[in-house]
């Protein structure tokens, strides 16, 4: 029981390093924020991908049994991020929206994400466009803030849609 206490105190600790070296990137700070509360990450995994450049397609300490679902995840977790901080918690609940978030991965090409509103058939925001080979922590945080930006801008789209067809 010792240990878990241990284990979770030096990952707090780490955590708030982390933190610390995101100073003067606000988005960044949030979204590792948001990944430490969702339990997606922690504290050193965070630190690999929001911190460092990635030394490939994605961090090399994190790949997984299948890159393609790595990236997939972490473009998700974006895309899920920007639509929360926009919509908000309750808006993302299952049953209160239509909102679908569909990661396009490579490896070797360009990687995507989009985020749909289902019930309209409209692309509320599209993001990444770039090899996740480029990402570090100034593109990463340029993609959240593009993403975010559009979801705030479909917002009165998607509600005068939503009047319009009923």
């Amino acid at each position: 029981m010792e240990e878990v206490e241990d284990e979770e105190s030096e990952d707090l600790v780490k955590f708030e390093e982390v933190l610390e070296g995101l100073e003067g990137k606000p988005v960044l700070k949030e979204f590792a924020v948001w990944l430490k509360e969702e339990d997606y990450n922690g504290a050193g995994d965070i630190e690999e991908l929001l911190c460092n450049e990635w030394d490939g397609a994605y961090p090399t300490s994190l790949i997984g049994e299948d890159l393609l679902i790595d990236i997939s995840n972490f473009l998700y977790y974006m895309a899920q991020f920007a639509v929360e901080k926009v919509y908000g918690k309750e808006y993302w609940k299952p049953g209160n929206s239509c909102i679908r978030i569909v990661p396009e991965p490579s490896y070797d090409g360009c990687s995507y994400v989009y985020i749909l509103e289902m019930k309209t058939k409209s692309v509320l925001a599209a993001g990444c466009g770039r090899k996740t080979w480029h990402f570090n922590p100034e593109t990463i945080q340029e993609d959240l803030k593009d993403l975010v930006k559009q979801l705030e801008e479909s917002k009165n789209m998607l509600a005068t849609r939503i009047l319009v067809e009923g």
